[in-house]
């Protein structure tokens, strides 16, 4: 209509949730990494992306998922889930199973993958046989295929990996996606949960994965 004011944009609130040294060169990368992903959102929404650092400030964040529409949890260079006892790793599971018991949709991304699955009560394993690194072939299962989500994908596509570290043993109440030859467990999803998990990491280029190995190389 003549004269109508243009539509106010909903504003989205995303935290994400990163693992890393503060000198870690990667962490302003990631950061960006993630934003620049999230571009196709914005013809639909005001998007706002915070992040909170769990190695930096390892206390005091617990409430914070409360003023966001999503959280997402990224990787990591320096830290794994295999025998980690550690006070920040053990309270950040905490965190990741309020997120499920309240619902908050929710993504996490390789460290972020392994970490969800510990915490439902799965099982991470090190393997340095299985490790992935570059930009690697990931085929969907059969859920995939079926998935609302994933099932958009062809059933084998390019995707980035770095890790050494795999999810052995899915939690009760998860649905394996996608593997590769190397990793039975490349992406799940909670039943019934907007809840998604990918060994691999769709928020980087292949060009921003290499930077990232030189870095850790």
């Amino acid at each position: 209509m003549k004269g109508s004011r243009p539509r106010k944009q909903r504003t989205m609130k995303i935290l994400l949730f990163q693992i890393r040294n503060a000198d870690d060169p990667m962490l302003d990368q990631e950061r960006r990494c993630f934003e620049g992903k999230l571009d196709g959102l914005r013809k639909k929404f005001s998007l706002e992306l915070s992040t909170h650092n769990i190695i930096s400030e390892p206390k005091g964040y617990q409430d914070k998922w409360k003023d966001y529409d999503v959280v997402m949890v990224g990787g990591s260079g320096d830290y794994g889930c295999v025998n980690n006892t550690q006070d920040w790793f053990l309270r950040f599971c905490d965190q990741l199973r309020t997120l499920v018991e309240r619902e908050l949709p929710l993504f996490c991304s390789c460290f972020g993958h392994q970490a969800l699955a510990a915490a439902l009560g799965g099982e991470v394993s090190t393997d340095r046989s299985k490790a992935e690194l570059g930009t690697l072939e990931v085929s969907l299962n059969g859920d995939g295929v079926k998935d609302p989500l994933l099932g958009g994908l062809p059933s084998t596509f390019l995707a980035q990996f770095g890790h050494n570290d795999f999810v052995s043993r899915l939690p009760e109440g998860a649905v394996n996606l996608a593997h590769t030859p190397l990793c039975a467990v490349q992406s799940y999803r909670l039943d019934g949960k907007l809840v998604y998990a990918t060994q691999f990491h769709p928020e980087l280029s292949s060009q921003e994965n290499q930077e990232r190995a030189q870095r850790y190389l």
